[in-house]
């Protein structure tokens, strides 16, 4: 998980959900934040198995985080796809061929990004024994 690399606790993950905590980041991290769904959920994969099973419980009750995120990504995902068109229509023009292929690329990865947020937000909605 990213808070592992970033250098975050567990107790800070929770700290980073009062406003007024991120507001206090530095501009790339609140960058970071903006754009990273999983960097305000726990790790349920290391330590002992209590642990990872209220860092599990944690991120169930926490999921409804993800739904802006997931509105967020289709935006980004949706205005580059958008973009494609007008800037095919600017290199035909300029000969410059570069800017659609890196707006398509951008789009795709950006899709992507949406699928893999809604399929964590299903999975952390289900119950599984």
């Amino acid at each position: 998980m990213q808070q592992k690399d970033m250098g975050q606790k567990d107790s800070d993950v929770e700290a980073l959900l009062i406003r007024e905590r991120r507001a206090g980041l530095p501009l790339p991290q609140q960058i970071l934040l903006y754009l990273d769904p999983f960097a305000l959920f726990k790790d349920a994969s290391r330590g002992p198995a209590p642990v990872r099973e209220r860092a599990l419980s944690y991120n169930r009750t926490m999921r409804w985080i993800l739904v802006p995120y997931i509105r967020r990504w289709v935006l980004i995902a949706a205005s580059l796809f958008l973009a494609i068109a007008p800037a095919e229509a600017l290199a035909a023009e300029v000969k410059i061929f570069i800017i659609p292929a890196a707006l398509a690329v951008g789009a795709s990865i950006a899709v992507t990004v949406s699928f893999l947020i809604a399929a964590v937000y299903l999975l952390l909605g289900s119950k599984r024994e």
